[in-house]
């Protein structure tokens, strides 16, 4: 394995934990639907590849299961703002608030900062392919820093565009980052759900949530990206690549409306708490 490889790998399984969390959760921000004591299914495909994701409500709570997960699952809790990881393998649950997911991006950002500066350090021992090879990752992480500072310019529009689905009627609002369109979002107002005013809260609380550590996310891997601010229910997502084409996409798939048992969204009693996961090569 060469040096810039190792460096890769340990770069990836520093957030890999954290990064899983927040990027089911991320992909719940796009795709969000609840009624009182419901379960929603939603279909993803991205390419090729499909899936279910599935979510349920009730008690102020939201249970969710990331993308490609058997057994564990998520809990965002409306009333203490945390985000609930919960291992059912292991029987063990990782809490986190915003202020944990800020506390754990700012040490990944001083441990790439620590990172960059030791590459800088070693490159002028080593040889001419593989220098060449850590300037341009070094280039390419610069470029994102630089962005950053610079953030891209965010168009959104409402079109008189509608779409039904499973029955509701949304509106079509696309979004355009620098002139090019980056996502299609059909958009229904929690109003029109038939949601009772907990779950209503609780859907709109957990989506401000994601917000927000979406843009942590971003800083903690070294994403540029811009994003949409669209109020409202997503049930039709797009999201499509510089060329065009279609990346990932949502779409509601089914309702349940059937009583959820309390259990389903509450962490089992013989479940113990995690800790943070150490960031690696931080102390």
């Amino acid at each position: 394995m060469t040096y810039l490889s190792r460096k890769n790998t340990l770069h990836k399984s520093a957030f890999s934990l954290s990064s899983r969390i927040l990027l089911g959760a991320s992909t719940l921000l796009f795709s969000q639907l609840a009624f009182s004591d419901a379960t929603v299914v939603y279909e993803q495909n991205i390419g090729t590849q499909k899936s279910l994701n599935s979510m349920a409500i009730k008690d102020g709570k939201i249970r969710f299961t990331p993308p490609n997960q058997n057994k564990n699952y998520s809990l965002y809790d409306s009333k203490t703002g945390e985000l609930i990881h919960v291992d059912v393998a292991q029987k063990k649950y990782l809490a986190m608030d915003e202020n944990d997911i800020a506390e754990q991006a700012n040490k990944a950002k001083k441990q790439m900062d620590a990172m960059r500066q030791n590459m800088m350090d070693r490159m002028k021992d080593m040889p001419p392919e593989q220098k060449k090879q850590v300037e341009q990752m070094m280039n390419n992480h610069l470029a994102r820093v630089e962005a950053q500072k610079n953030p891209a310019k965010v168009e959104q529009t409402k079109t008189s565009r509608t779409e039904t689905v499973a029955g509701i009627q949304c509106t079509v609002h696309e979004t355009y980052i620098e002139g090019v369109k980056s996502s299609e979002l059909c958009i229904t107002a929690a109003d029109k759900m038939g949601l009772d005013n907990q779950d209503a809260e609780a859907l709109m609380a957990m989506q401000e949530f994601m917000k927000r550590m979406q843009k942590v996310a971003q800083t903690m891997m070294g994403s540029s990206a811009a994003n949409a601010d669209i109020q409202g229910i997503p049930l039709h997502t797009k999201l499509f690549a510089p060329d065009g084409s279609i990346k990932l996409e949502t779409r509601l798939a089914s309702i349940s409306k059937d009583t959820i048992s309390s259990e389903k969204v509450s962490i089992p009693a013989d479940y113990t708490s995690m800790k943070m996961p150490a960031v690696p090569g931080m102390k």
